[in-house]
């Protein structure tokens, strides 16, 4: 069973960091994420993996220390970050500004919000170990999230598409993690429907 101490705090930083990507994304757009993804990836990669320690380093440690799994801490600590993060820098290069947004919201809120329901008040599981509790308040949160941006019935298209992406990934038969694989499908299933996708008003100017 998981260590809620760990995982409660843990899925709220996956919530807030990931949706910190938006404040690049929408003063500057595209170009800014993709930097942003690949400094941090470049920056922090090699600190994990060769175990710098040191005044420079001593906040990712800190995060490292209240917020990895056990199991992460003699591979590579911050995997599933490098993952998400990689996941997110693909995206950004990939799809326009507007669906990347909605990628970004999607990873953060119904991945979040689904595992912390789940968690707390999962009780029936699904064939994929997901609760169902947990999958259909991922589905409720994100689809609240993205109707501004989406609309009501692409709203929830795309939050149901996502909690199976999401049940999907956790097979034993597939390889990549979600935090990688949902930015990424949302994308290609807005690109594929062409689903429309717009920036809240405030920015469209910017």
């Amino acid at each position: 069973m998981k260590n809620l101490n760990i995982e409660i705090p843990r899925k709220i930083f996956h919530i807030i960091g990931t949706l910190f990507f938006l404040i690049p994304l929408y003063f500057f757009g595209n170009w800014a994420v993709t930097i942003l993804c690949f400094f941090l990836l470049v920056l922090l990669i090699p600190i994990a993996y060769f175990k710098k320690i040191n005044k420079l380093t001593g906040w990712f440690w800190f995060l490292i220390k209240n917020l990895e799994r056990e199991e992460n801490l003699n591979t590579l600590p911050g995997k599933q970050a490098f993952v998400l993060v990689l996941g997110i820098l693909i995206s950004s290069i990939v799809f326009s500004k507007e669906i990347l947004q909605v990628c970004i919201i999607t990873t953060a809120v119904y991945d979040g919000f689904a595992t912390i329901i789940g968690m707390t008040a999962g009780k029936n599981k699904l064939p994929t170990g997901k609760t169902i509790e947990g999958t259909i308040g991922g589905i409720i949160i994100n689809f609240i999230c993205l109707i501004p941006i989406l609309g009501v019935y692409n709203s929830l298209l795309v939050s149901v598409f996502a909690s199976v992406v999401e049940n999907l990934s956790s097979l034993d038969k597939w390889y990549l993690d979600d935090n990688f694989l949902l930015p990424i499908f949302t994308g290609l299933i807005l690109t594929i429907l062409q689903i429309p996708a717009k920036f809240p008003q405030f920015f469209q100017s910017i």
